[in-house]
């Protein structure tokens, strides 16, 4: 993986929990944005653990996501996004729908 380009592959990645509530526990919401070999994967994780599907993204899209959401974090004076510039940059990495606060 680099910077160049998203990984080929069809991995998958599955975020369990919306971004209205990411903040209420951030550990557990952390903790539970996992890679997957495929959907299937996700769909028998689901099964075990008895979760309810949260967000899936293909490799590119989760690319696109990380590239740039923690620019600046280890410098001086870093601020976490604000919701609203939050929602405008998931917006403009591709995410979409209720999960994200976001229009389908």
């Amino acid at each position: 993986m680099g910077r160049e380009a998203p990984p080929q592959g069809g991995q998958v990645a599955h975020f369990l929990i919306p971004m209205s509530r990411a903040w209420d526990d951030v550990v557990h919401t952390c903790g539970n944005q996992r890679l997957f070999c495929s959907t299937d994967c996700v769909g028998t994780w689901l099964r075990e653990t008895g979760q309810e599907r949260g967000y899936v993204m293909d490799l590119a899209t989760l690319w696109r996501f990380a590239s740039d959401w923690y620019s600046g974090r280890l410098e001086p004076g870093y601020t976490r996004r604000d919701p609203a510039a939050a929602s405008a940059y998931f917006a403009e990495v591709g995410l979409h729908g209720p999960f994200w606060g976001l229009p389908d």
